[in-house]
């Protein structure tokens, strides 16, 4: 007998088409991962809901069976995609893989194997008898459950659950933008979990009310599609764009409230995300919301003082019927643009920088006060034409390329290194830099930018002979430590003869370290006190090994320098005597009238090394690092002093620094000067 429970087969039915037709609208995104695990939901209840239509249809025990048994195929596939599909919505993409699947399938699969096994009778773990009866023209079940069903239970609401808490955090979590997308999907998977909880508590129905519910679950996917358009694209992917967008992002509603904002805005506005629904001109300010409304330009005072400006692109937030929510504001920063733009008008008024500007041809058509004065010109600027007077004649050749290749590459600059004469006779290097503006209507020329850099390429030289310097004779003394340290490690009983020999090294290097720093930091002194010569002489003797040199003090004299610097001065020229000259050399330091000298009764330099002796690297002896002489050259020059060499009248060396001046210079130049008024 055929038996059709009409009300709810025609739910049942009903709930199938709404999920076919769901499912179908989804289609479109099969492309998408989220998209594909939306279809396989959807697909599944839908099944579940015909497969129970069909249990309730059947008109035979051995049917009904065989529809009970299938539908929990689409039963444990719709928990298993639904926890895939709340992953994937929810931004735990990385927890969506193959493995991942392939590993939460495993239980659905033992269960839907366990269901037909159960049905043959070769156990009773899922149910321990099932029987059908029809009351009142109701198909009903009356089943005692076993085991492996409550297990299955278990699985399924924790699946269910994981996949309500991810979908929660991220309601929680989501911008007030996205906060409607993720709260309709929580509630399409929360509908039949607790529609399925409450039956297995207090069984209210005949049959399977989760089937039906998937109506409900259906109308809610069919709302978020339609209006919120849930799977166009990962509601959490355009949460993070937004959120890892340097530039700064703000979200205002149809009534101009803030509605969103990213980081890089709440910290541009020291706003706070508590400030979500406030009115934009009592968060940010009117100037601000007023930028922000008209599109503009928008300056903004950060709190360091700094003026920053921001081009604000605005576009309106529309739904699913196109009505416009609210409009999105990104404001892309233009400080920078604006910067160049006032430099480039003050390069012109008052620039430190050689300005240039040339024709086609190559003349002079302008040229800045700061050239005028660093090239010495004797006419006025506005007369000079032509800059081959000042170049280097060795550099003409570059300059002319450099001046072509700006000609025939305007989108690029070009650069070159070029000797100018300065005023002062001497040749100086400048970094050039040529773009060309002849199409500008303002410029009309090629502007060619010369930076001076000539300090900056002698302090290279310098820091190269620092590092040929450290590399070459740093290494020496490290070797011999090291195969000394080897004989040590190999021996059973260490000869103190290596000991000594690697300590010596290591002091060795430690004395190359000192002097590269010395040089290093040689343009700087700190506070000057008065000092005498003798007693700085006389410590900066005792902390140099002299062996059985001598020092005499030939005449003190007190001046003002900066102690410890002025220290290493004598160390250096005490140590250059001793190395050269060897333990038993006497030493000589006096005062002069505009400094003080040392000297030593050694052979003295060659005439054909004196010109190299003061720079950095130079050096006689064969352990030498050719800093020392270097060090007192740079401390001298830091004091406002100069150093140079004489021949001692024992055939010695004498260094001499000058440019000192004493305590007593000044207060006699003002007694002489008071002295000369009271005359008048």
């Amino acid at each position: 007998m055929f038996h059709l429970p009409s009300p709810y087969v025609g739910a049942l039915v009903l709930a199938t088409v709404m999920s076919a037709g769901v499912a179908s609208y989804g289609w479109r995104y099969r492309d998408e991962p989220s998209g594909r695990w939306f279809i396989a939901l959807t697909v599944s209840a839908g099944c579940w809901s015909l497969f129970e239509a069909f249990f309730l249809l059947a008109d035979s025990p051995f049917t009904r069976l065989l529809w009970f048994v299938l539908e929990l195929v689409p039963a444990e596939s719709s928990v298993f995609f639904t926890l895939l599909f709340a992953l994937e919505t929810a931004g735990y993409e990385r927890w969506v893989s193959r493995r991942t699947a392939a590993l939460l399938a495993v239980w659905p699969v033992l269960t839907i194997t366990g269901a037909a096994t159960n049905a043959l009778g070769v156990h009773a773990l899922l149910w321990k008898s099932l029987s059908f009866a029809t009351v009142g023209g109701i198909t009903a079940t009356e089943i005692v459950l076993g085991p492996l069903f409550w297990v299955d239970v278990g699985y399924s609401y924790v699946a269910i659950g994981t996949a309500l808490v991810v979908l929660g955090i991220h309601c929680l979590r989501s911008r007030q933008i996205y906060k409607k997308q993720a709260l309709v999907l929580f509630v399409a998977i929360l509908t039949p979990a607790v529609v399925g909880a409450v039956y297995l508590l207090f069984p209210f129905s005949p049959v399977n009310p989760i089937a039906v519910s998937f109506a409900a679950t259906s109308s809610l996917f069919a709302v978020g599609l339609s209006r919120y358009r849930i799977l166009d694209i990962s509601p959490i992917a355009r949460d993070l764009v937004i959120e890892r967008m340097a530039d700064p992002v703000v979200v205002v509603d149809r009534k101009d409230r803030l509605a969103d904002s990213n980081p890089a805005a709440r910290a541009l506005f020291d706003a706070s995300l508590s400030s979500l629904g406030s009115p934009v001109a009592d968060v940010f300010g009117v100037e601000t919301a007023s930028a922000l409304e008209s599109g503009g330009e928008l300056r903004v005072v950060d709190d360091n003082g700094e003026a920053r400006h921001f081009e604000v692109d605005r576009s309106a937030v529309t739904d699913g019927r196109d009505a416009v929510r609210g409009h999105l504001h990104i404001l892309h920063d233009i400080t920078e643009r604006r910067v160049r733009e006032r430099w480039f008008r003050a390069l012109t008024e008052n620039a430190s920088d050689l300005i240039f500007v040339l024709d086609a041809d190559g003349s002079v058509t302008y040229l800045s006060d700061s050239a005028a004065q660093t090239l010495g010109a004797d006419e006025d600027p506005s007369e000079v034409r032509s800059l081959a007077r000042f170049l280097h004649p060795d550099d003409e050749d570059a300059a002319i390329e450099t001046f072509r290749e700006s000609l025939e590459r305007p989108d690029e600059d070009a650069t070159a290194e070029l000797r100018f004469r300065s005023s002062t006779r001497e040749w100086r290097v400048f970094s050039v830099r040529c773009r060309n503006l002849l199409d500008d209507p303002v410029v009309g020329g090629v502007v060619v930018n010369a930076h001076d850099v000539t300090d900056r390429r002698k302090h290279e030289q310098q820091l190269e002979t620092f590092a040929n310097v450290v590399s070459h004779d740093l290494r020496n003394p490290l070797n011999v430590a090291e195969g000394y340290l080897e004989l040590v490690k190999e021996a059973e009983r260490p000869d103190p003869d290596h000991v000594e020999r690697i300590e010596a090294a290591h002091e060795r290097m430690g004395e190359i370290i000192t002097d590269v720093l010395a040089v290093a930091r040689g343009g700087t002194v700190d506070e000057r006190e008065t000092v005498s010569l003798d007693a700085v002489a006389a410590e900066a003797w005792t902390n140099v090994e002299t062996g059985t040199a001598t020092l005499d003090i030939a005449e003190s004299a007190s001046f003002a320098a900066d102690r410890t610097r002025l220290l290493q001065l004598f160390e250096n020229l005490f140590r250059n005597s001793v190395e050269h000259v060897g333990d038993g050399v006497a030493v000589t330091v006096g005062a002069t009238r505009d400094g003080f000298f040392v000297e030593d009764d050694g052979p003295g330099v060659p005439p054909v090394d004196r010109p190299k002796l003061f720079e950095s690297g130079f050096t006689t002896a064969t352990d030498g690092t050719g800093l020392g002489l270097a060090i007192v050259r740079a401390i001298a020059d830091a004091h406002g002093w100069s150093v140079g060499y004489e021949d001692a009248a024992d055939a010695g060396a004498r260094f001499v620094i000058r440019g000192v001046e004493r305590d007593g210079d000044s207060d006699s130049a003002q007694e002489s000067s008071a002295a000369s008024s009271d005359d008048a």
